[in-house]
């Protein structure tokens, strides 16, 4: 079987890891993971929902295997292979969707932190837990876990390494949900957003994204040219069109 499996209906894919026990990452899933989302990424998809498979774990991690006997030269080309891949996150055209159905621990946080909404069970549980092996987050935590919630917070879980209930997690997710509306939950939203336009839920993801990097005069210049980009479209034709007639406007993904 698989350790990354893909279905897709509807312009919406659903990515389920499935690596027991603990559904942990390692270079085989992220090659996998990238071709994926490479092909997803110049296809009709709109939005990606990523989950993983069971109920006690959505990731749990790096496999800590891989760290044996690595010098500080291995270790950092470790560590820009999961910056690398959560980068390729951050800039994909689609918007992700994470489904957190267990413990999301350390180079889960750090996928999850690379993507739109965080979505958790009830049952879910969350840990940038690397200072318990004696090192630090290594794909990205430490830069985004604090853009993602309250930076005290966000410094409090990377330097205690503590496992926390989604409940405690504050902004960082989007809805907290029980298990069994966790998928219903998250293709309820990616439906809404799947709706609307191709090009223009594109665009507008790439300015919200790259506007967290940015001081707010270039984010606005940015915002200016993407605006003008979606103006072009057929869906922005055919929204305007359809405000006008009062109805609802038909997608044409152009």
């Amino acid at each position: 079987m698989s350790k990354v499996e893909l279905k897709k209906k509807n312009q919406i894919a659903v990515i389920t890891i499935n690596n027991p026990p603990a559904n942990a990452l390692n270079a085989e899933i992220f090659d996998t993971l990238h071709k994926m989302l490479t092909e997803l990424d110049q296809d009709d998809t709109k939005v990606i929902i990523i989950t993983g498979a069971g109920d006690k774990f959505f990731i749990g991690g790096a496999n800590i295997k891989q760290f044996t006997g690595q010098d500080a030269k291995g270790a950092e080309k470790l560590s820009r292979m999961g910056q690398k891949f959560t980068l390729f996150l951050e800039q994909h055209s689609k918007v992700l969707i994470v489904a957190v159905n267990g413990y999301c621990l350390g180079g889960g946080m750090e996928l999850s932190q690379a993507c739109d909404f965080i979505i958790a069970s009830e049952n879910a549980r969350f840990g940038q837990t690397e200072i318990k092996l004696g090192i630090i987050p290594g794909w990205g935590g430490t830069q985004r876990l604090q853009r993602w919630m309250d930076p005290q917070r966000a410094r409090e879980l990377i330097l205690t390494g503590e496992i926390v209930p989604a409940s405690e997690m504050g902004n960082f997710v989007y809805k907290v949900v029980p298990p069994e509306k966790l998928l219903p939950t998250a293709m309820n939203l990616a439906k809404r957003i799947a709706a609307r336009g191709l090009v223009a839920i594109k665009l507008a993801r790439k300015a919200l994204k790259q506007a967290m990097y940015m001081p707010i005069e270039e984010g606005l210049k940015l915002e200016a040219r993407y605006f003008g980009e979606s103006l072009e479209t057929e869906d922005a034709k055919e929204g305007i069109k359809a405000f006008f007639e009062k109805r609802e406007p038909k997608v044409v993904d152009k």
